[in-house]
């Protein structure tokens, strides 16, 4: 298996790159680019063909979700992480049901990432 590309898409420019900085370390995967904020999103994914996208759902987490249903409906659609603030049990249920892989609160960034990553993609786990 290749590397794995992640694009990421959250309007915090510091926790942007910080987030980049992060996945850009970690073994076998690699930033295949990022956006200032959702809206940007669609074009960021026809663009860098990610393999997930990290999604800040954002201050309107209704419009994120609605973001997210628009990008799993375009051809080739990546695994869409939805992140956000705080991670809650309900937050988490509304982002899957939107189509989400899941959901990564940005109180524990790295602990959620590796889970997800490790769900989406076992063998670069083991």
């Amino acid at each position: 298996m290749g590397e794995i590309r992640i694009a990421i898409a959250d309007d915090s420019s510091a926790f942007l790159a910080a987030a980049s900085d992060y996945v850009a370390r970690l073994p076998g995967y690699v930033i295949a680019g990022t956006a200032a904020h959702a809206g940007q999103a669609a074009a960021l994914v026809r663009n860098a063909a990610p393999d997930v996208l990290l999604l800040d759902l954002g201050p309107a987490p209704a419009r994120g979700l609605d973001a997210v249903r628009a990008l799993n409906a375009l051809p080739g659609a990546p695994a869409v992480v939805a992140m956000t603030l705080f991670h809650s049990p309900e937050a988490a249920a509304a982002a899957r049901r939107a189509g989400a892989v899941g959901l990564i609160g940005k109180d524990a960034f790295v602990s959620g990432l590796t889970q997800i990553l490790a769900a989406l993609f076992p063998a670069k786990a083991a």
